[in-house]
């Protein structure tokens, strides 16, 4: 609450208000521009001047009111419009996205089928890996076992004609250096394998790549697939290359004499 003075037509009134002074004296400065108009009209008492002031006052007021409730009305069809407006635009709103999220439903069904498809092929691609691992596998077991063979025959041929060295020394020469150019041949023809099948590896996995962005979780697991065939055929590649050391270690014994031959 706050103490105020106002002056109206010459008299000083005090006042306690918690409105702003400044909104008081303003409401006072017009009532006194109503008074002094009004006191124009000489042939009327103070009462009955101040009764013309407070009705014309109470009449603006009233105008003012009916132009609120006006606005106020008109404000009113404004809202109901744009309401009826809104609900129409809901259900618009609703038609498209119905038709939206059948579309999409509808496209990735498609994707589903496309990388479905994708799928089957790479699963294919790893099969015939699987069978082409399994073809070169089983024939270096077979040539291994030729070679050991040869070998074999190799020293019991040795053994037989242990009285003619010379004869026997030029034999085993050209018999290793045949196994030498065998062993060469097949050193090449399984980088040349070993080059196609990673080769198709690098294939499958670049192409895997591309699926991924499509269906991530279902890639993963191809490409672990992958790694393990990888890993299978590095360890078989490893193996074999290891055995190729080895017979390459028993022929450099069979030059050395080791038989119990002097080698020239």
């Amino acid at each position: 609450m706050e103490k105020i003075k106002v002056s109206i037509y010459g008299r000083t009134y005090n006042l306690v208000t918690d409105d702003s002074p400044a909104d008081i004296r303003r409401l006072a400065g017009k009532l006194e521009e109503k008074i002094i108009e009004f006191s124009a009209l000489q042939t009327r008492s103070d009462e009955e001047m101040l009764t013309l002031v407070a009705l014309n006052i109470l009449n603006e007021a009233d105008k003012d009111m009916l132009g609120v409730k006006k606005v106020i009305g008109e404000l009113h069809k404004k809202v109901s419009a744009l309401e009826a407006e809104l609900v129409e635009l809901k259900e618009q709103s609703d038609s498209t996205l119905s038709e939206a999220i059948s579309g999409a439903t509808q496209e990735l069904a498609n994707m589903a089928q496309f990388q479905d498809e994708q799928n089957e092929q790479l699963r294919q691609k790893i099969d015939t890996y699987e069978k082409e691992i399994e073809r070169l596998s089983k024939g270096r077991e077979d040539e291994i076992n030729k070679l050991n063979e040869g070998f074999s025959s190799a020293s019991l041929e040795m053994e037989n004609i242990a009285n003619n060295v010379a004869e026997i020394n030029h034999d085993l020469s050209e018999r290793v250096l045949a196994q030498e150019k065998e062993i060469e041949r097949l050193t090449k023809g399984r980088e040349e394998e070993i080059k196609k099948l990673h080769e198709g590896f690098e294939s499958a996995v670049k192409e895997m790549t591309h699926l991924a962005q499509v269906k991530e979780n279902e890639n993963i697991t191809l490409r672990n697939t992958l790694n393990t065939y990888e890993t299978t055929f590095d360890n078989y590649v490893k193996l074999k290359e290891e055995e190729i050391v080895r017979l390459r270690d028993e022929l450099e014994s069979v030059k050395s004499g080791q038989l119990g031959l002097p080698y020239e």
